[in-house]
């Protein structure tokens, strides 16, 4: 995987510098993997994922971070797929998903597949967003 990200930015690493790139904010997701076969099979392989929490600073009482811990995995997860010309129809445990292809890199999108707490004027929201995951062929 060379790129995962939002279609907002945010600041998840508490550096001051938010961007759309959960890779770079949470520094997960390093080693991601996705496998086909000429057989229409494949694997995708998960080495991390990102557990992020949103919370209050210590001492305030308005001031909120965020605090990722990237916990390490080998969860391989199979699938069968499908193509035509550069739309690649992948089924992943019952979902469709519809990926294109160009040339070397391999991108598709999860509809509100990101869940993220956000602070509203001294409330705590859930908001949900697109992802979209971009695989280039090594």
């Amino acid at each position: 995987m060379t790129a995962f990200e939002t279609e907002n930015a945010y600041d998840l690493n508490n550096d001051g510098i938010p961007s759309k790139s959960v890779m770079d904010e949470t520094n997960c997701y390093q080693n991601e993997i996705v496998n086909f076969k000429a057989d229409g099979t494949g694997s995708a392989i998960s080495s991390s994922y990102a557990d992020i929490e949103l919370t209050l600073v210590i001492g305030t009482t308005d001031e909120y971070e965020y605090v990722i811990n990237c916990i390490p995995e080998i969860d391989v997860t199979s699938f069968t797929y499908t193509q035509n010309g550069t739309n690649v129809t992948m089924t992943v445990e019952g979902e469709t998903v519809i990926a294109t292809l160009s040339g070397n890199t391999f991108t598709y999108v999860i509809q509100d597949g990101f869940f993220i707490d956000v602070d509203d004027e001294g409330n705590t929201i859930t908001l949900t967003e697109d992802l979209t995951f971009v695989y280039t062929k090594q």
